[in-house]
Formats: C-alpha cells, structure tokens, sequence
C-alpha cells in the first residue's frame, strides 16, 4: 500500500526562521509603565496619589469586591504594541472580549503631524519619535515579508490576550487580505474563522485601466470553540424602500408586518426589530467635513465600529485595539459603555 503524507499549507517568508530552522518567536517581554496622565481624576485620588510613580497596574477605579480586571478601565499607552501586549499578559491573559486592528501598510516614512489646539487658532506639532521610525522600518523596510514578519510576533499575543469566548478583526485592503489570511487561519485554526466582512464604501477618483477598488477586508476570527455574537445588537434598521416593499400585511391589531410561511409554519416579521445584515457593508467613508474628523487619512468611520462592537460585546466587556491611529475605537467604546485599552503603536494609521 502507497504511504500517504499529511501536510500542511504553509505562508513562509524571508525571516520568518531562524537560521537553525526554528521559527522565530517574538520575546514575551514584561515591562513596567509610567502613568503620565489620567483624565477626569477626583480631587480626591489625585491627592492621594501626588507624589507617587504610578506604574501600568497601579490605577485602579473598581468598587470593592471587583476583581482587578473590572476596575482596570480605559487606558491609552504609549509604545512599541509588541512590548505593551507581552507586559499585559501578566494581568489580562484571556481577559480581553474583542480585539480589533487596522495594522497598517503602505505608511510614508514622515509620523509628524499638525493639530490646532483651542479655539485660539494655534497649532502645535507632533515630531516623528524614535519608536515610529522604528515601526516604520520592521513594516515596510522589506516589504510584505516585512509586514508579515510583524503581524507574526504579534497576533500570538492577541490570541493569548482574548477570553475563551473572545474574537479579533483584522481589518487590511484587498491587496494583502489574502496573504493574512492564510496567516492568521494557521494561527487561530481555519476552524475558528467565522467571517469575510467586505466594507464597501465609495470615494473620488476612478481608473482607466480597472474596476475601483472601494473596499477593505475585515476578518473575524474566534479563539476557541465558541464565541460571543449578541444577534439582536447585531441587527441594523430596515431600508424605506425594504420596508415598502416587503412589510405589506397587517396583524391582528392593525400593525404592519411581513407574513412568511417557512418551514411548515407562517412566520410573522416586524419592522422595528431589524435586519441581520449580510457580511457585505455599505457604510460611508468618513467625509472632510465631518465632526469625528481627526485628520488621519486612513480613519475608519464610527458605524463601522459601532456595528462590531456592538454585535460581539456588552456593556463592560474590555475591548483593546493595539494599532490605535486615530482612535474610533476608543470613543465608540466609550460610547458604548465599554471598557477598553489601547497602544498608540507609532506607525500613525489605523483606525
């Protein structure tokens, strides 16, 4: 009998082994934080706390009887996301509800920006550190093998970072979707990918030579065998040209409804409960003039967060993204009534 070899698909690239064969492995690293600032702090905790070097785990907000974790709230930090993720291990080691990230790609080598500060029309502006040049060179000073190299040290600390019932997106355009892909499926298992979420948006300019390429990939990834989906968060209110046409019938009391009979039974559809879209989204590119404008050219508009969010947490799940830009995450997480933790990593886009 012919001997039959399993074998596995396989993304290699330049780096990605040692020079003994090993895979290479990103150091789990744990480093102590200094809190610089902490916003909207009592008078009372900010004299307690004068004087003293507050360190990463050192802010606690809970009420007594709360575990340390539900009063570590709402923390932005500073950094190199590969050594903030290795130091949050120590305490949120399969604590995390959602991650979501936009790791970017084609990033000019230029991190500084201008902002205006008050009303006063002054501006100041933000030099490019140490650490951005870094994250510029190990994203893009090999190109894609570069940026695979990167995503390969940290998406391991992301899978360790998230609760049992816990779920990551990675948000890419189309041109390297499929190259992570097959990353992330040997990292997660390709039994634990559960959505191609297409984000189709419209913007100017059109080519001559193609189809416009006006939509990025975002997948969905669980870490385990079960995950958290809130079906009724997830549902998004009808069309007026759906609701004309298909909520035609009446019910007993004179409410309009869609009547189906499915399955052996009739089944009665009410307008106001919404619809559970499809993995295909059509949501707005956020616009020059719009108030959540911050100025970074690569933001991510707030429905499209607030519809994850929403559909995968609930009200005081910890949600992080570690390629915080501009940072939709955050202020839909707040919104939202959850809590979240964020690494500024330095390549300047992201959400």
């Amino acid at each position: 009998m012919a001997k039959i070899e399993i074998t596995k698909t396989e993304l290699v690239w330049p780096g990605k082994y040692n020079e003994d064969g090993t895979l290479k492995e990103a150091p789990r690293i744990s480093l102590p934080f200094q809190v610089i600032e902490r916003v909207n702090e009592s008078r009372a905790t900010r004299e307690a706390n004068k004087g003293q070097t507050l360190s990463l785990f050192d802010t606690y907000e809970g009420k007594e009887g709360d575990t340390f974790e539900a009063g570590w709230r709402n923390k932005l930090i500073w950094g190199d996301n590969l050594l903030v993720m290795g130091s949050l291990l120590e305490r949120f080691a399969g604590k995390i509800d959602l991650i979501y990230i936009d790791p970017p790609f084609a990033t000019g080598a230029d991190f500084s920006f201008t902002t205006p500060i008050g009303e006063s029309g002054e501006e100041v502006t933000k030099e490019q550190s140490v650490i951005e040049e870094k994250a510029y060179r190990d994203t893009r000073g090999r190109g894609l093998a570069s940026y695979l190299d990167m995503l390969s040290q940290r998406l391991p600390l992301m899978r360790d970072l998230l609760s049992e019932s816990g779920s990551v997106i990675v948000h890419l355009d189309a041109g390297l979707g499929h190259y992570v892909k097959v990353l992330l499926d040997s990292l997660f298992g390709q039994e634990n990918f559960l959505n191609e979420i297409i984000w189709s948006y419209s913007t100017s300019g059109r080519p001559a030579d193609r189809y416009p390429q006006k939509h990025d990939d975002l997948y969905w990834y669980r870490k385990g065998g079960h995950h958290a989906f809130f079906h009724d968060e997830a549902r998004i209110p009808y069309s007026a040209e759906y609701l004309d046409t298909h909520f035609t019938d009446v019910d007993d009391e004179g409410r309009h409804c869609r009547k189906r009979f499915d399955a052996g039974k009739w089944r009665v559809y009410y307008p106001d409960r919404g619809m559970l879209p499809n993995a295909v989204w059509e949501i707005p590119y956020v616009n020059s003039q719009a108030v959540e404008r911050t100025g970074y050219p690569t933001q991510k508009p707030e429905p499209l967060l607030e519809r994850l969010i929403k559909a995968m947490t609930q009200s005081e799940n910890l949600v992080a993204d570690f390629f915080c830009g501009s940072g939709t995450t955050l202020a839909v997480a707040e919104k939202l009534g959850r809590r979240w933790s964020a690494a500024t990593w330095a390549a300047g886009e992201s959400t």
